[in-house]
């Protein structure tokens, strides 16, 4: 069985200003120990993923770090004080964390509370009570490293005896792996393999040659999501015989949407936890584009990212934006379309209870990016608390505006123009290849 990979997110890095502080100083040293503890512990049950052992200087650390967010089993947080007054990765950590412990079935968290402190301290910082990380069950008073694993073993061990339970990385990748396996001979596979990797070896010498060399082509286009695109052409360039143009199209459904970030996609997912509504920026959220199949190109690839191999998403765009009223009364008309529909009341109680992933996108107020009336939000929040799964959406421009309400939530990180324009030509080169060799979109 494949060792459970834990993720470990903490703010114990010792700075230069720490010199002389007990209390950063004995932090520093229980994460240590608490990894050194569970290794010896776990043995080869588990892998620990934590920034100061598992990244080499050559590492893209930001990355890394967002690919082990994606792919662990499990995730312990650290939160000492320092993690939750000051630390802005552990804040997007812990929204990332706590939106797949509350979306993924087998997927643990375990808080771990440090300096003393207990949930209700943890509930009065603003930021994690939104996250609601108190609702998971707590290891406190961890004054040493045997009593976090004490705190964390018993829901840990059940987890690790848990057979089957895969990460949506995991997933991806081996939904991608099976298109290749079955659609692409052993020969054609290990040609590209050694085309891209001369000299070495796919990993999991357990499976067969052609699942191997199929795993590891799979695993080449997830490993850099801004790149997966580029990649997706040269891989299928490559593929003579060529699959079925069915299978080359499912493949690019499944990376067309890795260049988001990791961080933006649990904030939309996390949305309904805190009830906000959200700020996105963009020049492509509502870009249409007839050959790539969309008409909300950048909005419609963060939701991908946000609920990955899903069709249970709708989006419903309002026109203009007004008042609360004429707002919803363009939310029913979205949702079920139509001169005579149903009495508006019917249509309401059908949106309380849809249980798919609504998302009703507001306009950009003006040209210049501004905010919408803070008095309009708390009254969109009302609605959207009545339904089971509704968030408003602002465009709010090309920018996000430096003033924004706070009952407005920023999607971070805020979206650059130079990534948005060539992903989206990205795209268009993916899809311009699949109609080069299959022709055009039946």
């Amino acid at each position: 069985m494949a060792a459970l990979r834990i993720f470990i997110s903490h703010s114990s890095r010792l700075r230069d200003s720490d010199a002389g502080n007990a209390q950063a100083e004995n932090n520093w040293r229980l994460l240590r120990e608490t990894c050194a503890a569970l290794a010896a512990h776990y043995g080869e049950a588990i892998e620990i993923l934590v920034d100061y052992e598992g990244l080499k200087p050559s590492d893209r650390w930001e990355q890394c770090l967002d690919e082990w967010l994606y792919d662990c089993h499990a995730a312990i947080i650290l939160l000492s004080k320092r993690a939750i007054g000051e630390s802005n990765w552990v804040r997007k950590e812990a929204t990332i964390l706590s939106w797949r412990a509350a979306n993924e079935r087998g997927f643990m968290l375990f808080p771990v509370l440090l300096d003393g402190q207990t949930p209700a301290d943890l509930d009065r910082d603003d930021y994690f009570r939104m996250l609601g990380v108190s609702r998971e069950q707590c290891v406190q008073e961890a004054a040493c490293a045997q009593a976090i694993l004490d705190g964390i073993e018993p829901r840990l061990v059940a987890r690790i005896s848990q057979e089957g339970s895969s990460t949506p990385f995991e997933r991806l990748v081996a939904a991608v792996e099976t298109v290749l396996a079955k659609e692409v001979k052993e020969s054609t596979l290990s040609d590209l393999w050694n085309k891209h990797f001369p000299g070495t070896q796919p990993s999991l010498t357990h499976l067969d040659p052609t699942k191997r060399f199929a795993r590891g082509l799979a695993g080449h286009l997830f490993s850099e999501g801004e790149k997966s695109l580029e990649r997706f052409r040269n891989i299928l360039d490559g593929l003579v015989p060529r699959p079925g143009r069915l299978s080359a199209e499912e493949m690019l459904r499944y990376i067309r949407a890795l260049w988001v970030d990791v961080g933006a996609a649990g904030v939309i997912a996390g949305a309904k936890s805190h009830g906000k509504c959200l700020a996105l920026n963009g020049q492509c959220v509502v870009k249409g584009g007839t050959l790539l199949g969309t008409e909300r190109f950048t909005l419609d690839r963060y939701l991908e990212r946000a609920w990955p191999a899903t069709d249970q998403i709708k989006v419903i765009q309002v026109s203009q934006l007004k008042g609360a009223a004429e707002i919803w009364q363009e939310v029913r008309q979205g949702y079920w379309p139509g001169e005579q529909g149903p009495p508006a009341g019917f249509i309401d109680a059908q949106l309380r209870k849809d249980d798919r992933h609504l998302i009703v996108l507001l306009p950009t107020p003006a040209q210049s990016g501004e905010a919408p009336d803070s008095l309009l939000l708390p009254a969109l929040e009302d609605l959207a608390r009545q339904c089971q799964s509704l968030t408003f959406v602002v465009h709010v421009g090309e920018r996000i505006p430096v003033d924004l309400p706070s009952d407005l939530r920023p999607v971070l990180p805020e979206l650059d123009e130079d990534t948005e324009w060539t992903q989206y030509g990205e795209e268009l080169k993916a899809r311009e290849l699949i109609n080069t060799k299959y022709g055009s979109t039946p």
